[in-house]
């Protein structure tokens, strides 16, 4: 039955070739051999491994003498032939399950303590043809692993040495490879091991004054025999030209040996650098030449745009005043010692002269710093500007009650000012509409005019509208720091929150980012950050007191924001003086937030809710309403703090941008 099988399988190929007119000279007569079953890869524990042999040549099966033996050097594996009993069915009588015993290898393997390990069997036929087999046994002790955090090494063109620390599970076993981005070795710098965990990289002098060049460097640990694994490090080494590095207290607390590098302009002599400068009285900026190490002379800013030289340690200046934490752009004239620098700001940021006319009070974070806060909603209307940032709030005789009428999705204006508006739901000041507005607490914002990317009069164009932020693309902060935009988990997701906030801050980084949006230079939109320490500040001000609403630490988590809110918060939120009496802490109005009940607007429902309810925009990607079919449609919300309504939690949530025109609070920029 067995022969018949292969007969027929055999009559079957050819009939296939003769209708491809391949002539019979052509087929693969070679001989080839197959384990059944094929295992390549055992577990660390002692096994043996039991597989048939099968020689064939095109397509029939050979009834030859075989010969297998380990080719390697592998005591601990030992061969030895056997008889395997294999399983198949008919051709035509495929419910019978027929048996028969063919010649095959059983391998036992011993147990591995150490690191995996590799060998190879060799099947030797009667005609001489010989057809290896590799095989890999795991070992109890873990591949060659290797990490570091040097994310780059960098040389001045008089070279020198830098030691590069990394991590390896191989102890000492490691080697070093340098090359150049054309894949040749990097000859011009030499590895040599200090000690376990750290290699001292050193560089020639480079005597070109054109360009610097660059290589990787590779640092491979294990052997072939345990497993290897390796880590590549970049290198490079700059032009033999003048290079200068700025450091001090006033450029975010930067140290001499990350010195940041300045730009070389156009103009012969004149260097910029933009970077986060922290306010300060007396300016704390210095520059090194050719050198990440305290070198003298040295330079610094000094005040009315001079460059002073410093001679010595003991040389003395005075530096201008910095009045804002923010990101600038310095630029640096060596050649006649003068310096000037620009803000880098929003187009549509309030101007610095509006900062007076809003009251602002420090609050207690985590880490001991304070936050201060505007204790009042952002009122910029971009001034002499149209369309306007935001809409003023419509108030109502009833308070509470909703603004006239609402736009059904299908009918969003595609523009603040298109056609199908009606005037009977827009504001005055918009000049499309009859309402008036109300703007004395604060002003309402479409999303996108909370981040400063356009003034629309407080309009949405979409009930789903996807939002300025693209998943994916980078944003620099008003702290200098790129991110990666990227949404955070909303309640559906809860369980992608570790309730650790250190760690939930690592893993989803906007969280924390300061987007500039319209605030003044040298502050922020509130961030989720900012107001889980806003509720850290409540807990800490609850521990003194008799409160009827204690805000308990534990539970100020990102996890419980998003997970329902934080217990008690609105009773700190609230105050006496536009609340009323009801469901607010004793010590509420003494911590002094003034969350102001402004209310808002849904773009199908209307201006609603001024004097009666609160929610607030945060800067932070969060899916909408239909996350499938726009991605990143919603942003971060506080969500409604209601008057007279007992429920006392409030929580990070998601609402839909382009629906949602909310009021926001700004934070002064901090390290």
């Amino acid at each position: 039955m067995k022969i018949f099988k292969y007969l027929v399988f055999s009559v079957a190929l050819l009939g296939f070739a003769a209708c491809q007119e391949v002539d019979i000279s052509e087929r693969d007569q070679a001989t080839r051999v197959t384990l059944s079953p094929l295992t390549t890869t055992f577990d660390a524990k002692a096994t043996t491994y039991v597989a048939a042999v099968q020689v064939n040549s095109g397509s029939q099966l050979l009834e030859t003498s075989w010969n297998a033996e380990v080719t390697s050097s592998t005591p601990w594996v030992t061969l030895s032939k056997t008889s395997v009993e294999q399983s198949y069915t008919g051709t035509y009588d495929t419910e019978t399950v027929y048996t028969s015993n063919v010649e095959g290898i059983s391998v036992s393997i011993a147990a591995n303590t150490e690191y995996k390990r590799t060998f190879e069997i060799t099947v030797t036929t009667a005609d001489g043809t010989a057809v290896p087999f590799t095989f890999t046994q795991k070992g109890e002790k873990a591949d060659a692993k290797v990490t570091t955090s040097v994310k780059k090494v960098e040389f001045l063109a008089n070279g020198g040495s830098e030691v590069v620390s990394y991590s390896s599970n191989m102890g000492d076993v490691v080697a070093y490879s340098f090359k150049n981005g054309d894949g040749s070795a990097a000859t011009w710098l030499k590895a040599e091991t200090v000690e376990a965990g750290k290699v001292k990289v050193t560089a020639e002098k480079y005597e070109n004054k054109e360009a610097p060049r660059s290589a990787t460097m590779t640092i491979t640990v294990g052997s072939a025999a345990t497993s290897l694994a390796s880590v590549d490090v970049p290198v490079t080494q700059l032009a033999a030209e003048d290079h200068y590095f700025v450091y001090g207290a006033s450029v975010a607390d930067i140290a001499i040996e990350k010195a940041l590098q300045m730009d070389k302009t156009e103009k012969d002599g004149v260097f910029i650098l933009k970077t986060f400068f922290n306010e300060s009285a007396n300016n704390a900026v210095v520059i090194n030449k050719d050198s990440r190490e305290l070198t003298y002379p040295c330079f610094a800013l000094a005040a009315e745009g001079k460059v002073v030289k410093l001679e010595n340690k003991d040389a003395k200046w005075t530096g201008p005043a910095i009045e804002a934490n923010g990101v600038r752009t310095l630029t640096i004239d060596f050649n006649a010692l003068t310096w000037s620098w620009e803000r880098v700001t929003n187009q549509y940021a309030m101007p610095d002269e509006l900062i007076k006319d809003y009251p602002t009070k420090e609050f207690i974070a985590r880490d001991g710093s304070k936050k201060v806060w505007m204790v009042k909603h952002m009122a910029w209307d971009g001034g002499n500007i149209n369309p306007k940032l935001g809409s003023g709030m419509v108030k109502h005789e009833a308070a509470g009650a909703s603004g006239s009428g609402g736009y059904a999705a299908a009918d969003f204006p595609a523009t603040w000012n298109a056609s199908t508006l009606n005037s009977a739901w827009e504001t005055k000041e918009s000049g499309l509409g009859t309402l008036e507005t109300y703007s004395d607490d604060g002003r309402v914002y479409a999303y996108h005019e909370m981040l400063g990317y356009e003034a629309r009069f407080g309009i949405g164009y979409a009930r789903y509208e996807q939002g300025p932020w693209v998943i994916g693309e980078k944003y620099t902060d008003a702290r200098g720091i790129t991110y990666t935009i990227a949404e955070a988990p909303i309640k559906a997701q809860i369980d992608q929150y570790t309730g650790d906030d250190a760690k939930d801050e690592e893993k989803y980084p906007m969280l924390r980012v300061q987007a500039q949006g319209i605030c003044p230079y040298g502050w922020h939109v509130a961030n989720a950050q900012d107001w889980r320490d806003l509720f850290y500040a409540m807990a800490q001000a609850s521990k003194t007191g008799t409160h009827t609403y204690p805000v308990d630490e534990a539970k100020c988590t990102y996890k419980q924001m998003v997970n329902g809110g934080v217990p008690n918060i609105n009773g700190w939120l609230r105050n006496t003086k536009y609340w009323g009496d009801k469901y607010i802490d004793e010590g509420a109005d003494e911590f002094g937030f003034n969350y102001y009940p402004l209310g808002f607007r849904y773009m199908t429902q209307g201006f609603q809710c001024w004097s009666m309810r609160c929610q607030m925009w945060v800067p932070l990607p969060m899916a909408g309403s239909k996350p499938a079919d726009y991605p990143s449609a919603g942003g971060g919300r506080i969500n409604v703090t209601i008057k007279n309504n007992s429920t006392m939690t409030t929580a990070l949530a998601n609402l839909d941008i382009g629906q949602a025109i909310c009021p926001f609070r700004c934070v002064k920029n901090y390290k």
